[in-house]
């Protein structure tokens, strides 16, 4: 059974063109999805966002809280789509278009970046893959699967944290935070060699 948020969490979409990227981090806009599991993309790129001082703003055009900042000598442009998940390729087009960008974007906690693939079945990449026409962007799964035997999946992602799970959030948003500060300042080959487990 698959079960990955999209971050940035599940999935992140990372690409590059002279010297800018792009991350976004998927989920659903709302308070009764802030802490959920189908929202780890937006937790991880909020966590990443203040450990780095980018504050987001909505933006209207794209249809997203978008954020700009500098991490290392590279700028970095980060999104979260307001369009709800299964459409998060509607946002994402868009953004591209205007940065003139082309595309190079598990267990509860694990990371897993890689260069490009398949969306796995994944709702929210399948949008981003059809809206861009292609599959070839680094993404990174932030695990969400805290237990075994769940009978209805869709529930089970829309579902909050449990207590505990929550209790070992921030050190899961930290090291995926880290993970983007380090794919972006040496490259999706070596993030994966670092956080890969």
């Amino acid at each position: 059974m698959k079960a990955f948020a999209t971050i940035a969490v599940g999935h992140t979409l990372v690409c590059q063109k002279q010297r800018m990227k792009l991350i976004v981090g998927l989920g659903n806009p709302g308070a009764e999805y802030a802490l959920t599991r189908h929202n780890a993309g937006f937790l991880v790129l909020e966590n990443f966002a203040r450990a780095n001082n980018i504050k987001f703003k909505i933006n209207k055009r794209f249809n997203a809280l978008v954020g700009e900042g500098v991490i290392g000598r590279e700028k970095a442009f980060l999104a979260m789509p307001q369009t709800f998940m299964n459409l998060s390729g509607n946002s994402v087009r868009p953004i591209l278009n205007w940065l003139k960008i082309e595309t190079d974007a598990l267990p509860f906690g694990a990371i897993r970046i890689k260069p490009k693939g398949s969306s796995g079945g994944h709702n929210g990449l399948n949008s981003i893959i059809d809206s861009i026409s292609t599959h070839e962007f680094s993404r990174m799964r932030l695990g969400i699967l805290g237990r075994k035997n769940i009978k209805v999946l869709s529930n089970y992602v829309l579902d909050k944290f449990t207590k505990t799970e929550q209790k070992s959030l921030p050190d899961i948003l930290d090291s995926a935070s880290q993970a983007c500060e380090y794919w972006i300042d040496q490259g999706v080959n070596a993030a994966m060699n670092k956080f890969n487990r």
